[in-house]
């Protein structure tokens, strides 16, 4: 299971854990002859489900990014604001990013590089795109598209700079 059900699955067994926690600590604290306020146990769950999406949302990154292989390069990290997740507009959170595994990289023909550019997103599949690097022309090629200027592109700067398996 992946995406969104397994992130409801988890927020659904921390409420199960912290209302089990709670009323434990609930009950011996009545047992110890306090009376503390009815809405301790449900403001406990809720807070701890809270706290554990948010802890989800922002631990995706690095947890996808250990994922990858080895020498797996991050090539660039797309952060957003979400209007349900109200915090994210001070410190947006990382929702996908463009990775590059060096090892895959194999020389084309006429003096071109190829290489598999790893789209991952976090609420959807990873997508494997093939491209093509005329570095010589600074040129990029996704497949099935046409050549266009490779200014500012980093997977361009990783593949062509970086050198990769070959050189």
């Amino acid at each position: 299971m992946t995406g969104i059900g397994s992130e409801l699955l988890g927020v659904i067994a921390v409420g199960i854990g912290a209302a089990a926690v709670l009323y434990a600590g609930l009950h011996a604290t009545r047992k110890a002859g306090l009376r503390p306020a009815p809405w301790l146990l449900p403001a406990g769950i809720g807070l701890a489900m809270v706290c554990y999406s948010v802890w989800a949302d922002y631990a995706w990154f690095g947890r996808a990014r250990d994922a990858l292989p080895q020498n797996a390069q991050v090539l660039v990290v797309g952060r957003d604001s979400q209007p349900w997740a109200p915090w994210t507009y001070l410190a947006p959170v990382a929702v996908r990013f463009a990775a590059l595994d060096p090892d895959q990289i194999t020389d084309g023909e006429a003096g071109t590089r190829r290489a598999p550019i790893m789209l991952v997103e976090r609420r959807g599949q990873t997508v494997i795109v093939p491209q093509e690097f005329d570095c010589a022309g600074g040129r990029i090629r996704p497949a099935r598209g046409d050549w266009t200027a490779a200014t500012g592109d980093p997977a361009f700067a990783a593949v062509c700079d970086g050198g990769g398996a070959d050189g």
